[in-house]
């Protein structure tokens, strides 16, 4: 920017006399909130200082409002030019932009098929490659360029090497390790977190089945057809008397005992 132009910039809007403003200001606050109690003698001139800073408040939005419009006149045609030289920069370079994202990707892409081979190779003489699949071990960072392929077959020996030592332990722990195996195969390969969700499954289907053989129970009870009986039994020994009581308490019925002289 040229020296003459420089000097046709107006001056950045500034108050100056900001401190007197606001001394003013502050001073004629303080002594309105400093009186107690409000009064028909001192009402009238609460509220004539009240307007008096109102006013003042006024004009001081009314000169920044101005003062911004003026100088963001001046600044417009700086602005505008900007953007459109930042426009430039964004259109100007989409074309080329594109052709370097498309031919990363298919660097991406042909990376990710050797990955992919150098996976089932591996797999091809391990056990349980009918369970790991190329998915469960691929990451999108391998396809870097700085992610060597040896790098990747040492991250590939270390997760084979774990996931073959959790399968092995469901194997040989678990009762249901097909279950088990599912529920590890489809939570990302998290031997605790499926565990866990099996037992949780086994405690919910226990509480199920109770709680449906409990109503089942209540059911047949409620429906049973009931009837009453009358037994006259003779010659009872005096000493069978409680056993037969207990008995009849045993079977969950109402009964009267009655004894004939």
């Amino acid at each position: 920017m040229s020296e003459n132009e420089n000097k046709l910039l107006p001056q950045v809007p500034v108050l100056s006399e900001y401190d007197v403003v606001k001394t003013e200001l502050e001073a004629k606050i303080k002594k309105l909130n400093s009186i107690t109690e409000l009064t028909e003698e001192n009402k009238k001139e609460v509220k004539t200082g009240i307007a008096e800073i109102n006013k003042v408040k006024e004009r001081i939005s009314r000169y920044r409002i101005d003062e911004t419009n003026r100088f963001m006149e001046y600044i417009q045609p700086y602005i505008d030019k900007c953007k459109e030289l930042e426009k430039l920069c964004d259109t100007g370079l989409a074309d080329i932009k594109q052709k370097v994202k498309d031919l990363e990707n298919a660097e991406k892409a042909l990376k990710k098929e050797t990955v992919s081979k150098a996976f089932e190779l591996f797999m091809a003489t391990k056990d349980y490659s009918n369970f790991l699949k190329f998915e469960m071990f691929f990451d999108e960072k391998m396809c870097n360029k700085t992610v060597s392929l040896n790098v990747i077959q040492n991250q590939l020996e270390t997760w084979y090497n774990q996931r073959k030592a959790d399968i092995d332990f469901i194997k040989k722990q678990v009762d249901d390790c097909d279950k088990v195996i599912s529920i590890y195969l489809n939570n990302g390969l998290n031997l605790t977190q499926a565990i866990e969700t099996y037992q949780s499954q086994i405690k919910s289907e226990a509480e199920i089945a109770a709680a449906m053989a409990s109503e089942q129970a209540v059911a047949t009870v409620s429906f049973e057809k009931k009837i009453d009986i009358v037994v006259k039994i003779k010659q009872l020994p005096k000493s069978k008397g409680a056993a037969l009581e207990q008995f009849l308490n045993s079977l969950g019925v109402e009964f009267t005992v009655e004894v004939v002289k």
